[in-house]
């Protein structure tokens, strides 16, 4: 099992290695980047612009997931990977907001897709604790990427290499590509063994109807919209704090590292309660509270740098309980669904979730700073996340 993990493991964890420097070189600079590349945009377009992007990245795999079902997973990532490398590299000469807004879909689609081959190649290759465990050290490899690419993006931003900066992300996608190429083994497909294709927009049927689905859908969009503030609405609060190319860079490398750092035990003590029969969703509402009790300290300290980073530490610790196990909860929801289809479940609750809370954490953030309610906008979150919580704990679960 130890060497069957392993080639599963390393081709997944070098593709998000590489993948994801590039992602975390532009994401946490993405929202200044939109006010740059279209200044006349305003508030609207920045927040219109990120929900296009967080809804290509979390749900445009939905729209060929009969395709995917039958593709051939080694094909269909590296397929993903150039088209993401071909969206960034035209970014910085695309023609207006609407130009903008084709790059950003372009390049999210291809992030879906290969996310999406990705994770089903984990769950056909491998059983629940042992998809956990890639599922974290996956988050781990995320991680140490999201420690380098800030620091690059902050320093090139701060130049004025915006251009620069973009082909060189769309180069780490190629490299990405090159690697699933030569490590993914060819001919595994989705539908083999699968007793019927994936539904479509059935899915969204299934969400309202079936219990199992509806509850971690809903837990993984509540938990979704407030994970997306971090790259919409921290982002644009760390801009205005501190202008400070190290700080900024600094307070998005501090969480990559603290995931880094905490992922480990986290990992090793979700393993043993899932080992022992905790519901996967016990660990997702524990991430919802975290992420609650993040903004909550943001709205009393983030008008300092300080202040920030303590947040931001808080909020680490958040993704380390619900980023792994998202995948892990819908991977073991119970019936006879082929796995694109339990992904695609996925996909849909996350596209909801993260694409609404990227949109608010442009367009709403910067209409709340313009009016000095940054503290408001903080506590509104919190109390969001303390009212999802208690919902679903009140809520009797039907886990199978």
């Amino acid at each position: 099992m130890v060497a069957r993990r392993a080639r599963v493991t390393v081709p997944v964890v070098l593709d998000y290695l590489l993948s994801h420097l590039g992602f975390f070189a532009v994401l946490p600079v993405l929202p200044v980047l939109l006010e740059r590349f279209e200044p006349a945009g305003g508030a609207v377009f920045v927040g219109v612009a990120l929900f296009a992007f967080n809804f290509a990245v979390r749900g445009a795999s939905l729209f060929v997931s009969s395709l995917l079902h039958r593709a051939d997973v080694r094909v269909a990532m590296a397929f993903g990977l150039l088209m993401a490398a071909a969206g960034f590299a035209v970014l910085p000469v695309a023609p207006g907001a609407v130009g903008i807004v084709a790059a950003l879909l372009l390049a999210g689609t291809g992030i879906s897709t290969n996310g999406l081959m990705a994770r089903v190649y984990v769950a056909l290759s491998l059983e629940t604790v042992a998809r956990n465990t890639v599922f974290s050290t996956v988050q781990i490899a995320v991680n140490v990427s999201a420690a380098l690419g800030p620091v690059v993006a902050n320093l090139m931003l701060d130049n004025a290499l915006d251009t620069l900066l973009l082909l060189a992300v769309a180069g780490m996608y190629v490299l990405a590509a090159a690697a699933v190429l030569v490590l993914v083994p060819r001919g595994v497909r989705p539908d083999d063994g699968d007793v019927r294709p994936p539904l479509r927009w059935g899915l969204l049927r299934d969400v309202v109807a079936d219990p199992h689905v509806r509850r971690v859908s809903l837990i993984t969009a509540a938990g979704g919209f407030l994970y997306a503030q971090f790259f919409s609405a921290v982002a644009l609060q760390v801009a205005q704090v501190t202008d400070d190319p190290a700080w900024r860079a600094g307070i998005f490398t501090a969480n990559a590292v603290l995931v880094v750092a905490l992922q480990v035990p986290v990992t090793a003590h979700c393993a043993r309660r899932l080992g022992a029969g905790t519901p996967p969703t016990v660990f997702l509402l524990v991430g919802v509270g975290i992420f609650a009790a993040a903004f909550a300290l943001m709205g009393v300290t983030g008008a300092v740098v300080a202040g920030v980073l303590g947040a931001v530490a808080v909020f680490s610790l958040a993704e380390t309980f619900f980023t792994p196990m998202v995948n892990t909860a819908f991977s073991v929801i119970p019936g006879d669904r082929p796995v694109v289809e339990l992904f695609n479940l996925r996909q849909v609750a996350a596209t909801a979730g993260e694409s609404v809370g990227a949109f608010t954490g442009g367009a709403l953030f910067l209409t709340a700073a313009a009016h000095g309610a940054r503290p408001l906008y903080w506590g509104a979150l919190a109390v969001f996340g303390v009212l999802a919580v208690l919902f679903h704990l009140f809520t009797p679960a039907q886990e199978g």
